[in-house]
């Protein structure tokens, strides 16, 4: 495990500048309407309601659950760095016909040429400007230092843009023609990214255009128990992990 430290304010206060770094070298304009920042849209009052299943593996033992996520937009507000950000307040519940309780509270931030997620002290780099398959970059660049210096591992990437896409939740199917997918670069590189015959840990997300997040999916497995001297890889044995999926089944404003 790589050990790594948050980082601290006043390195954060150079984050409108160092944003600007995240593609590399390429001397690139501002993104204009058609960079896909229309793929993340962030306005107060909207809200989007996931169905969620989650799948936990213990000790080869399976156990499924279902509920629902709704994430609010509820006010703007400035971020560590000066930036006008979004507060966003994530609720659950587990029925339709359950009152919504307050789970947890992110911050979104949309500068030059990324969108930026802040959940539990950390900051993730969601999506860079202007989108273009293959293109990769450091999902955590603004969230840890290793001594004096900004990590700069390429850990995600674009694997799918302008693509139709089709996701199924309750019976129901979500169709969306434009949208673009990103993921975990998966090779023996990425301390977040791997699949082998031992572990797995996988993240896609899906962007509609117009719309923002309607698909997550997110595997963690661990193959074989610790204590075992041999073992091989199967769909259907996991010792321990999670699985969960999350699919936009509603949106709105309020």
């Amino acid at each position: 495990m790589i050990n790594r430290y948050l980082v601290p304010k006043q390195l954060l206060r150079l984050l409108p500048l160092a944003a600007l770094a995240l593609t590399g070298c390429e001397n690139e304009t501002v993104p204009g309407p058609e960079s896909g920042t229309d793929y993340y849209p962030l306005e107060i009052g909207s809200y989007r309601v996931y169905a969620v299943a989650d799948t936990i593996w213990d000790a080869y033992q399976r156990k499924v659950s279902s509920y629902q996520f709704r994430e609010t937009i509820t006010d703007q507000i400035p971020d560590a760095t000066g930036q006008p950000s979004y507060r966003v307040v994530r609720a659950k519940r587990v029925l339709a016909t359950d009152a919504w309780r307050d789970d947890s509270v992110m911050v979104l931030t949309k500068v030059r040429n990324a969108v930026l997620l802040t959940r539990n002290n950390r900051r993730s780099v969601e999506l860079i400007f202007p989108v273009r398959k293959d293109r990769t970059w450091d999902m955590y660049a603004f969230s840890f230092i290793d001594t004096t210096t900004v990590q700069e591992d390429q850990n995600r990437q674009y694997e799918a843009v302008d693509e139709p896409f089709q996701a199924t939740a309750g019976g129901k199917d979500y169709l969306y023609p434009h949208t673009l997918t990103t993921s975990l670069i998966v090779d023996n590189g990425n301390p977040y990214g791997s699949d082998d015959e031992y572990y797995r840990s996988t993240y896609s997300q899906v962007y509609a255009k117009g719309m923002g997040p309607v698909y997550r999916v997110r595997r963690r497995f661990n193959y074989c128990d610790q204590q075992s001297l041999s073992c091989s890889r199967s769909n259907t044995r996991i010792y321990k992990g999670q699985a969960r999926v999350e699919v936009l089944i509603e949106q709105g404003k309020l």
